[in-house]
């Protein structure tokens, strides 16, 4: 591709990906009015939450088959037009079996087939060395993008319009500029081979995945991972706590929602990275202390009445544990480079850790929302947010307790390790 061309489709691509996944997260800022929007309760789309993330924990197995396959090109098209079409279908006929099958498509579209062609296309606008900042400044642009665009559906959804009706509308945004983006990149993508050589395979072999299986830091570092990854899924579920219980606005929740899912997306991943490399000198370190403070935070929770006059600390307690999560988020695959794994076994280690890290997705929205109810109707009936910080408080414990096993047995390893390298793989 032509320079001109290359970096019109690099840029494309870095915002479709601040697009994509939106719909299928909206609850991370717009929980309880997104639930009324598409006509369902809170138990019902918590429910949904929780199939979209086991057919995308299976999805995310069988997008190494299809990028071995598909040029990038097609399978990113593709991805983001079955996305915009999902996402539109939303919009002229909500209700539990659409948005049920919308989430199953969305879940095909982005893991399978759209997510592995993304980072394939993305490291081929570069050599070796550029590889960072390739992936650097798409994690900068998506959130960006996010930023923007989860502000607009703010303003929507807590100015201009009814809530129910600033959802409807910030979803159809979303779908049609998937589409766009989708036909624009269908033109600028010319080129891309869909030939990949059987060296670069990314399909992960039963031999990788029973190699992996018995590798200490699969379960090790995956786990880890995992248990942070339950502060990250249950962040959406804070802001009917803070509308209900401590007085915030609607209005301001949806801002509120935009700065803790996006704006920290970009700003706190950096941190991470400075932390590992001039601070702690090693990720499991860094991420020992990320749940030490996650911890403290979601345990103060727990006791914290709900109450207007204490909403100053709920606000300060939820950015400093959005601070500890999406610090984390930005290093925490750096681990597997630290690891003395060997590099036959690597991309089964990632494969199956990213299997058990991305696990609560399929199990851990139904669950909350199980617990909280409804909480503008009060229907907290199962123990709601007690039961939440509860868990995400063992949650905690554990996550310091496998971290320091981790670094214990870093420490036994008989040769040096290599030095952290902190690029993100999520």
């Amino acid at each position: 591709m032509s320079g001109t061309r290359a970096r019109l489709s690099y840029l494309l691509l870095c915002i479709s990906c601040g697009i994509v996944f939106q719909v299928a997260y909206i609850r991370f800022v717009f929980l309880e009015p997104t639930c009324h929007a598409l006509g369902l309760t809170a138990q019902e789309y918590g429910g949904i939450m929780s199939v979209f993330g086991a057919v995308a924990a299976v999805m995310y197995f069988a997008g190494g088959w299809f990028a071995d396959r598909f040029s990038p090109r097609v399978l990113v098209v593709s991805g983001l037009a079955l996305t915009g079409i999902a996402d539109l279908a939303l919009t002229v006929s909500p209700g539990y079996l659409t948005v049920l099958l919308a989430h199953i498509v969305m879940a095909f579209a982005g893991m399978a087939l759209y997510w592995p062609a993304l980072v394939k296309a993305i490291g081929s606008f570069g050599s070796a060395g550029t590889q960072g900042r390739l992936f650097g400044f798409l994690e900068a642009i998506r959130g960006v993008t996010s930023t923007l665009i989860g502000g607009l559906g703010a303003l929507l959804i807590g100015t201009l319009l009814a809530p129910s009706a600033g959802v409807l509308t910030l979803i159809a945004i979303y779908g049609v500029l998937a589409l766009v983006i989708a036909a624009a990149l269908w033109f600028t993508l010319r080129g891309q081979t869909g030939h990949t050589p059987g060296s670069e395979r990314s399909a992960l072999s039963l031999r990788q995945l029973v190699a992996a299986a018995r590798n200490k830091y699969t379960w090790l570092l995956g786990g880890s991972i995992m248990l942070m990854y339950c502060f990250y899924t249950t962040l959406g579920y804070f802001s009917p706590l803070l509308q209900h219980d401590f007085g915030l606005t609607a209005g301001l929740i949806g801002v509120l929602g935009v700065v803790r899912s996006y704006v920290f997306q970009f700003v706190a991943g950096p941190i991470g990275g400075f932390g590992v490399d001039k601070v702690t000198h090693s990720t499991p370190r860094f991420l020992r202390l990320a749940f030490a403070g996650a911890t403290v935070c979601v345990a103060v929770l727990l006791f914290l009445p709900g109450t207007p006059a204490l909403s100053w600390a709920a606000l300060t307690l939820m950015f400093v544990l959005s601070l500890m999560v999406f610090a984390s988020r930005g290093v925490y695959w750096a681990s597997i480079t630290e690891a003395r794994i060997p590099a036959e076994q690597r991309g089964g280690v990632i494969g199956l850790a990213s299997g058990l890290a991305y696990l609560p997705d399929a199990f851990l929205p139904g669950l909350v929302a199980w617990w909280i109810g409804d909480p503008g109707a009060g229907t907290a009936a199962h123990g709601g947010y007690g039961m939440l910080f509860g868990f995400l408080t063992a949650a905690g414990v554990l996550g310091l307790l496998l971290t320091t096993v981790t670094l214990r047995v870093q420490r036994r390893e008989p040769t040096e390790r290599p030095a952290p390298h902190t690029t993100a793989l999520t």
